[in-house]
């Protein structure tokens, strides 16, 4: 079929990304960041009713500048975290609508995603979709098991990224990336690591089992975890900060910004430089664990995201990890790339758009 434009959103937590491409060659012809003010966003009781004012927004813009929205083929929107998905595209009914919006989930500006496309394609009578959502991986049922029966492993990953990293780096070389292994490690606020074979993510190490990040605490001794949570002096609030927001590099350098960490390493500061490289040797520690469930068959590794931009960091990751595989540095994300991308090949039938 012919392809037009798609429209793009990727919701924030105090913003709102999105872009208009056009046709197979995907030509960005618009672009906007839309900042929210802070206390219009926390004036909703929960992120869902969020909808109709970012929406609102979005629309604004686009008529600013003299959009008209009948050129859309599709809009896409970034997948929200709904623990059933899995990798790849979904079409967006309103059944899932409904799951994004449920109390149930964890509330994340991603589940934003599928409601603003499903409010802007509807009325035009235009497909949307969303793509690879934080939750959509394929785990091994061995990876499942955690050993505590009660408690069963889930995939949280930043899947988007990682797999337009993969095909990107697969392509450069000539190959499918569905025929390779590979491991995937993102890196930015949090911090997350994925084995992918036959184009899914059959492993992750996540934000609360992995490595530690600059605001994440990674995977924490459980006893001494245990601790805290019943010492009396910390709140269900309190670790949950802890585990993501004021842990890692923030919870022992009062820091989330690694540049900030290096300029005290390079002006003498040897506490900074011990927590710096023991995240990049929890890092490299992931990888390793990861290789396993690839059985050692390890095609490459690509560590990508914001602070992949650091020679320091990813060289200390490959002094620790680097025998495992070739280590390939692919900085910065491509979100918005990969969700056109996406949304493009679902509309040329080059994959399929699963139904929820």
């Amino acid at each position: 079929m012919e392809v037009k434009d798609i429209l793009v959103i990727n919701p924030g937590s105090t913003s709102t990304k999105i872009a208009v491409y056009r046709g197979e060659e995907q030509q960005r012809l618009l672009e906007k960041n839309i900042v929210h003010d802070d206390e219009a966003i926390n004036a909703f009781s929960c992120v869902a009713a969020q909808k109709d004012y970012r929406k609102d927004m979005i629309l604004e813009f686009l008529q600013g500048e003299g959009y008209d929205l009948k050129n859309l083929s599709a809009v896409v929107g970034r997948g929200g975290m709904v623990y059933e998905l899995s990798g790849g595209g979904y079409q967006v009914n309103e059944k899932l609508c409904a799951r994004m919006a449920s109390a149930d989930i964890p509330q994340h500006a991603s589940s934003l995603g599928a409601l603003l496309a499903f409010a802007i394609a509807e009325p035009l009578e235009t497909p949307s979709y969303i793509y690879d959502s934080t939750m959509g991986c394929d785990l091994l049922e061995t990876v499942k098991i955690t050993g505590i029966a009660e408690v069963e492993k889930y995939g949280a990953t930043h899947l988007l990224n990682s797999r337009a990293q993969a095909i990107k780096h697969a392509t450069s070389l000539g190959g499918d990336y569905h025929k390779m292994q590979f491991i995937v490690c993102h890196m930015g606020g949090g911090i997350t690591v994925n084995a992918w074979k036959d184009g899914k993510v059959i492993d992750v190490a996540s934000y609360d089992d992995g490595p530690m990040a600059p605001e994440r605490s990674g995977g924490v001794p459980l006893l001494l975890m245990k601790k805290l949570c019943f010492d009396g002096q910390h709140t269900e609030a309190d670790i949950e900060a802890l585990i993501s927001g004021r842990g890692g590099l923030y919870s022992y350098l009062g820091t989330k910004d690694c540049r900030e960490v290096e300029r005290r390493i390079a002006a003498g500061d040897d506490y900074a430089a011990l927590v710096y490289e023991a995240m990049a040797l929890q890092v490299g520690k992931a990888i390793a664990g990861l290789s396993c469930t690839l059985k050692g068959k390890v095609d490459f590794i690509i560590l990508t995201g914001g602070i992949a931009h650091s020679s320091k960091l990813t060289g200390m990751i490959a002094d620790y990890c680097g025998h495992i595989g070739e280590i390939v540095v692919m900085a910065g994300e491509s979100e918005m790339e990969a969700l056109a991308a996406g949304a493009l090949r679902m509309l040329q039938g080059e994959e399929e758009a699963k139904e929820y």
